[in-house]
């Protein structure tokens, strides 16, 4: 063949070419069935080129493995995956670097030729393979290939690469196509799925997309917010929950969109500021146009959260109690116990959840329990209570008291416990009735009076006493009886507050005349091991005989006052004329008296002098009661510091420290409260021995009344001589040792008295002295 016919048959051959590429070309606007277009290209590429294969290869997503899906010229059963080669040198075709075919002319002349399976093991020698798609994502190989060598030209390449370049567009269409079906398909499901819900619920329902704007929302959102649509489309879902649940909610979102579902509680916050707890569940789906969307439903769960309150509360309470609670099956055998009852019990609550009750209480208990159980269902008996003892891990049995109901349940009934541990208790009810039996002793044997127990209602629940017995009184028609029965009016009137108070806690003391005698009572409350109050007690004591001796004691006293009033003024006036004689002789016959006679003389003007300060003692002493000043505040301070003032020459002549601290405020008379502190002052600096006198004023509080001290270093007083100090005209010291009446101690002890106070004396010899008195505090609403 010549050059001009070769040439010519070049020409027709890229005609034929070129005719196949756009037969093919048509085909591919046209057709759906991809493979069927592969498989006629592959039919029409070896045909065109004489070649006896040619193969369509598919890469799988990996990109390790390829997929033969079409080719001719193949045995059958050929059809299937290959491995690609990873060596980018090789030449089999498959792994290229370029979008240019790869032209073979001799594939046994390539020693690193390793290809796959499907050529070698068919002799192929020759061929052409090109990328089908870009390079940077190819989506297979277009190859054809023969046994002979043949040199294949640059046109054939290109005839090659043409059909493959068909082949990619055609699967681009479809490819496009398939995602504008998917996409229809989608929009369609999207619009169903929302429509449905939109119409089918009353919840809560929206679509937000990913910067938080409201695509869609139905009119349940509107009603329960209170929001307009308008206002709905401009605001963002975080506005309509409060502040602290709006992080939950942003959280939420986010996680939907990493996840693809999510849900959280929170609260929804309506226009008017209403705060309602709402359920949130959403899912992501995707738009009309692709992009991710969220759709949401809200579920009002006010009703569930109050339920969770209330079962976190009983939870809580069942925890908490202190008495054990247990629930069994209907076999006895536990589900559940709280700690209380693992405490009470020792076992722990793995220990008892699955065991039989038998492990606790025994079968008669068990028996027992069934028998009230079967009561409470035919009505006889609501939540019945059983005393028992319970067996614990230790072995001991402790006393408790139990009450159960049943529980329905799907499966049946279970068996619900409260058991109260009541060893204190029945500590309390033997120490109770060992109480009542001592007091019952009492009130039987109470000599010289009666005493009566009595309730809440005023009613007598025992009576006793010599009283009785002496007044005629029937202790048993007092039992069961309250004082409105038994008492007249006037007497109910007068006692019932003493009574009441009695049952509030509170002692009391009263007078009061009945059956012709004067009667002293007392009314105080009985209370139990737990300090409480559950009786009333009434201490009567007859004291007619006592009243009548008082009120011939307090005559005696008032003859014996008006007697030393009346004796130690009448002892004045003789005592001043023997006073005066004495002195007139000294005067006059001072000069013929000799020493002795001077020293008769002396002596007898100071027995004159020291009467006259008994008899002036004596007067103030039976003057304390009728001459005192009615009690009012008094600042001791301020009385402490008219004594010093008034001792002033006797603490400077005996270089005396006296010393305070803040002394209080108190209630009493002044005057006499200064005698008190003026004696107790005036004795520290007189008996403080050989060294200058340190003397310490000080108070304490006790009550409702202070304790005031007169502190010394002095020369002390003897232990014999320590209660008779306070006696009229003793001493502890003789008149030689230290002057005075002895009267003093007397006069303050009697002033204390008057002020409901005590008076002592604390004293080692050698070491000093400290006299203390107890003084009434200023009561609240005193007027100062």
């Amino acid at each position: 063949m010549g050059p001009s016919s070769e040439a010519n048959a070049a020409l027709r051959k890229r005609v034929r070419q070129q005719e196949v590429v756009a037969d093919l070309g048509e085909r591919a606007l046209e057709t759906d069935d991809l493979d069927r277009l592969m498989h006629d290209a592959s039919v029409a590429v070896a045909e065109t080129l004489d070649t006896e294969y040619c193969k369509v290869l598919e890469l799988l997503p990996d990109g390790d493995e390829v997929l033969l899906r079409q080719g001719v010229g193949w045995r059958d059963g050929l059809v299937g995956t290959e491995t690609v080669p990873t060596d980018t040198d090789s030449q089999a075709g498959f792994t290229l670097l370029s979008e240019e075919p790869v032209i073979v002319d001799d594939l046994r002349t390539e020693d690193r030729f390793s290809g796959p399976e499907l050529l070698t093991s068919h002799d192929v020698v020759s061929g052409i393979s090109v990328i089908i798609g870009p390079l940077e994502e190819p989506w297979g190989i277009l190859g054809t290939h023969t046994t002979d060598c043949r040199e294949f030209t640059q046109d054939d390449a290109t005839f090659v690469k043409n059909v493959a370049n068909v082949l990619a567009a055609a699967i681009d269409r479809t490819e496009k196509e398939r995602r504008l079906h998917e996409r229809e398909r989608r929009l369609k499901r999207y619009k169903e799925y929302s429509d449905d819900i939109f119409a089918a619920v009353d919840d809560l329902f929206y679509v937000v997309d990913r910067a938080g704007n409201f695509q869609r929302w139905n009119e349940s959102l509107n009603r329960v917010t209170g929001y307009s649509d308008a206002e709905i489309e401009s605001m963002q879902p975080l506005e309509f929950v409060a502040e602290p649940d709006r992080d939950a909610l942003a959280n939420g979102m986010a996680e939907l969109f990493e996840t693809g579902s999510s849900r959280i509680e929170a609260d929804v916050l309506t226009k008017d500021g209403e705060r309602i707890p709402y359920e949130f569940v959403a899912s992501g789906l995707e738009a009309p146009d692709g992009t991710p969307v969220l759709a949401g439903i809200g579920r009002d769960i006010t009703d569930r959260r109050e339920r969770d309150r209330e079962l976190a509360k009983y939870e809580r309470i069942v925890e908490t109690i202190d008495d054990g609670i247990y629930v069994v099956d209907e076999n006895g055998h536990y589900t559940m116990v709280n700690d209380a009852y693992t405490e009470l019990t020792g076992y722990s609550r793995e220990e008892l959840l699955g065991e039989h009750a038998t492990r606790i209480v025994d079968e008669a208990t068990i028996e027992r329990a069934s028998e009230l159980r079967a009561e409470m269902a035919d009505g006889d008996a609501a939540s019945p209570t059983l005393a028992t003892t319970i067996r614990t891990a230790d072995g001991n049995r402790v006393p408790v008291e139990v009450t159960f109901t049943s529980l329905p349940t799907d499966g049946g009934q279970e068996r619900v416990g409260v058991v109260r541990d009541v060893t204190e208790r029945e500590k309390q009810r033997r120490k109770l009735e060992k109480s009542e039996r001592r007091y019952r002793t009492l009130v039987e044997n109470f000599p010289n009076g009666a005493v009566g127990l009595f309730d809440e209602n005023l009613r007598y629940t025992a009576v006793g006493g010599g009283l009785l017995d002496v007044s005629s009184v029937d202790s048993e028609e007092r039992i069961g009886n309250s004082v409105y029965d038994i008492y007249p009016d006037e007497i109910v009137e007068e006692v019932e507050p003493y009574f009441n108070a009695a049952l509030a806690g509170e002692s009391h003391s009263f007078e009061t005349d009945y059956h012709d005698r004067h009667l002293f009572a007392h009314t105080l409350p009985i209370r139990n091991a737990d300090d409480e109050v559950f009786a009333g007690m009434l201490v009567v004591q007859d004291v007619t005989k006592r009243r009548e001796y008082q009120r011939q004691l307090e005559e005696s006293n008032k003859r014996l006052e008006q007697f030393a009033y009346a004796a130690s003024h009448d002892l004045q006036e003789p005592l001043r004329m023997v006073s005066s004689y004495l002195q007139l002789i000294e005067t006059r016959y001072g000069d013929a008296i000799d020493e002795e006679g001077r020293e008769f003389l002396e002596f007898a003007v100071d027995g004159a002098d020291r009467m006259r300060g008994m008899i002036n003692g004596l007067l103030q002493y039976s003057r304390v009661e009728t001459r005192g000043d009615e009690f009012q505040p008094v600042d001791l301070t301020d009385v402490l510091a008219a004594v010093r003032e008034d001792l002033r020459i006797k603490i400077e002549g005996y270089d005396a420290e006296v010393t305070a601290e803040s002394l209080p405020r108190v209630r009493g008379d002044p005057e006499q409260l200064r005698q008190v502190l003026q004696n107790l002052l005036s004795n520290a600096i007189t008996y403080s021995g050989d060294e200058p006198p340190r003397i310490h004023v000080f108070a304490e509080r006790s009550g409702a009344e202070w304790t005031v001290s007169v502190s010394d270093e002095g020369v002390g007083i003897a232990p014999e001589d320590q209660d008779r100090i306070f006696e009229v005209f003793q001493r502890a010291h003789s008149h030689t040792e230290h002057s005075g009446t002895g009267i003093g101690l007397a006069l303050c002890e009697r002033i204390i008295e008057r002020h409901d106070g005590e008076i002592w004396v604390e004293s080692t010899p050698g070491e000093g002295t400290t006299v203390s008195f107890t003084v009434p505090d200023v009561q609240e609403g005193a007027n100062d």
